[in-house]
């Protein structure tokens, strides 16, 4: 399997260039840097792993991961880095983005209707196993039912829950809301920036997102897009994973309301654009 996958990138990286050559000689351009500000469970891994096959991994240069969050080395170490790559990607702020960008910069992110980002949140952090990134922030929490969860006063729950889209997108995640005036405000702010995106793609219609996606970056759309469920790859029983997919109750929703508040009305502004209304 690991030979094969081996094989399969190199032929992508090769065809990709030969594209890359053509698509330069033809407009006298390169194809753009592409940067994907990524919210926390909205399929990032199958759109990080696919740029990857054709760009290169991480120690090329051509491919940036990082996080406005867990990282280790400087910052401007990495936006210095980020200009350099062909593809960006990870958990950046607002703020991050506009360090980035330049005028040969396309930028996209993925949406997910709040509540259902939040389920899959919760079961993604009770479930995350030792080793992945991000674990010593949340090991204290493994044994947390949903109520815990959405009403605990933990840090990094707080973090990784606390209307995260409109947090992300407004400037920094460091923010943390306190108030409705606060969540609302937020939202105003991150609204105003998402609309200078070029691409907002949907979850729930992820394969139209991923075709437009890689069009921009010069990639070949595949027939199916190659989307990846990493939380449900983490749950060890078919009644787990049964119980992954149900739509939160009216207690679960009221109990999470303060969480998403700012986040739903993001979300509703651009599905409204989205169809039509």
């Amino acid at each position: 399997m690991k030979s094969y996958t081996k094989a399969r990138r190199i032929l992508r990286r090769q065809a990709y260039r030969v594209r890359s050559i053509s698509h330069r000689l033809v407009t006298g351009e390169d194809w753009p840097r592409v940067v994907f500000i990524h919210t926390v469970k909205t399929g990032g891994t199958s759109i990080h792993n696919y740029f990857k096959d054709y760009l290169g991994s991480s120690r090329s240069g051509k491919i940036m991961l990082f996080d406005d969050f867990l990282r280790t080395e400087d910052e401007a170490v990495l936006i210095a880095r980020a200009r350099k790559a062909r593809y960006v990607g990870g958990h950046i702020s607002w703020t991050t983005y506009q360090k980035i960008r330049d005028e040969r910069t396309r930028s996209f992110t993925i949406f997910r209707e709040p509540y259902d980002r939040l389920r899959s949140l919760y079961y993604y952090l009770i479930n995350m196993p030792p080793g992945f990134r991000g674990i010593d922030t949340v090991a204290d929490i493994k044994g947390y039912s949903m109520r815990e969860f959405f009403a605990a006063d933990h840090k990094w729950i707080d973090f990784y829950a606390n209307n995260f889209l409109a947090r992300q997108f407004a400037g920094s995640l460091d923010v943390i809301p306190r108030s409705k005036e606060e969540r609302l405000k937020l939202a105003d702010a991150a609204i105003k920036n998402l609309s200078t995106m070029d691409v907002l793609g949907f979850h729930d219609d992820f394969e139209a997102a991923f075709a437009k996606i890689v069009s921009m970056a010069g990639l070949p759309v595949p027939e199916a897009s190659p989307r990846l469920n990493v939380t449900m790859g983490l749950l060890s029983s078919a009644e787990e994973r049964e119980m992954s997919k149900q739509a939160l109750n009216e207690e679960m929703r009221e109990l999470a309301a303060p969480l998403v508040e700012a986040d739903l009305i993001i979300y509703n502004h651009f599905n409204k654009l989205r169809c039509g209304a």
